[in-house]
């Protein structure tokens, strides 16, 4: 695997260039644009003054007062009272600069999404948080079915939509947006319902759900529900999850994550062995011409296909496959 360094900077000129790929034209919707800058909105906004105390704290102001095509994500005064209480701070200025800086980078989208668009979107976009690789940003997911909802902890706010800025857009949410481990993603997304029951009532013996949590870097390789259908039809005992043994079912989760690694698409290489899964048993990867990724796993099946890739949390990287992948089970 090619091996990347932890990105330890944000590099404005970076920032700028990859919203200005995927910014919203004026003349797209036909937006309406006054002359302030976001941050210029932000003060003048009563229910940010938090916020706005945060972006100064955080050294951020200057970086929303730049031209690009910004999203921001506004966290409003009750949320950020919450976020206060339940870690204990006192105040704004109790927060570690460091852990203040990414929690709102984390609420700064990569590009200009109107409402319109991440209702359309319904899955995952890029922040400027860190994430554990270089090149490589936290991802966020969209849920456009009731409301515009952020990684299942925060909703736009009643009134709060599309407040239109020189350099992009607001969006005021209720809520503070952590940054996300795989649990996350796997709790949020309703492409996993599935695979959330696999992990929890259907295996009690293990507490996936920390083990996806913990911030030890972690591959997962996760299955959509369609792929734990057609699971459950290759047995006509199996009419849900829980009629699997437990022990196989284990056996079977571990065989989708890999430890100790946060393996990006790029890293991987045709004809590659993956390291050993939690399971014990390797993958190999296969990488085709028009560089989709298939995967043969521990029993052997070819036919596991990469369906979406690099979806980052702070603790890891996850891919979504069209199969549930079977570990050698003549070891």
């Amino acid at each position: 695997m090619k091996k990347h360094l932890k990105s330890k900077s944000i590099l404005f000129l970076f920032l700028v260039a990859l919203m200005a790929a995927s910014c919203l034209s004026d003349d797209n919707g036909g937006i309406q644009r006054p002359p302030e800058n976001i941050a210029d909105l932000v003060k003048t906004i009563d229910d940010l003054s938090l916020l706005e105390s945060a972006l100064e704290r955080a050294d951020l102001v200057s970086s929303l007062e730049e031209l690009g095509s910004f999203t921001l994500l506004a966290p409003n005064n009750a949320a950020l009272t919450t976020f206060l209480e339940d870690n204990d701070f006192a105040d704004i200025d109790a927060i570690p600069v460091d852990v203040l800086r990414q929690v709102l980078l984390n609420h700064l989208l990569v590009g200009e999404f109107r409402s319109t668009n991440l209702i359309d979107v319904s899955g995952y976009v890029r922040t400027f948080a860190e994430a554990p690789v270089a090149e490589n940003r936290m991802s966020m997911y969209v849920d456009g079915t009731d409301g515009i909802g952020f990684n299942n902890v925060a909703k736009v706010a009643p009134g709060g939509r599309d407040i239109a800025a020189s350099n992009g857009s607001i969006h005021i949410v209720d809520g503070v947006i952590g940054l996300p481990t795989l649990a996350t993603f796997v709790l949020a997304d309703s492409s996993f319902r599935e695979l959330e029951t696999a992990l929890t009532s259907a295996t009690p013996s293990v507490d996936y759900i920390t083990v996806l949590s913990d911030t030890g870097l972690l591959t997962l390789f996760a299955p959509l529900d369609t792929a734990f259908d057609a699971l459950l039809s290759s047995n006509p005992d199996w009419n849900s999850l829980e009629d699997i043994d437990e022990d196989l079912l284990n056996s079977v989760l571990a065989h989708h994550v890999i430890g100790g690694a946060n393996i990006v698409s790029t890293d991987i290489e045709n004809n590659e062995e993956s390291p050993s899964t939690l399971e014990g048993d390797t993958l190999t990867f296969t990488v085709t011409g028009n560089n989709a990724i298939l995967i043969t796993d521990g029993s052997g099946n070819t036919d596991t296909t990469i369906t979406a890739t690099d979806i980052q949390g702070s603790n890891g990287v996850l891919h979504v496959i069209n199969r549930v992948m079977i570990p050698n089970t003549e070891n």
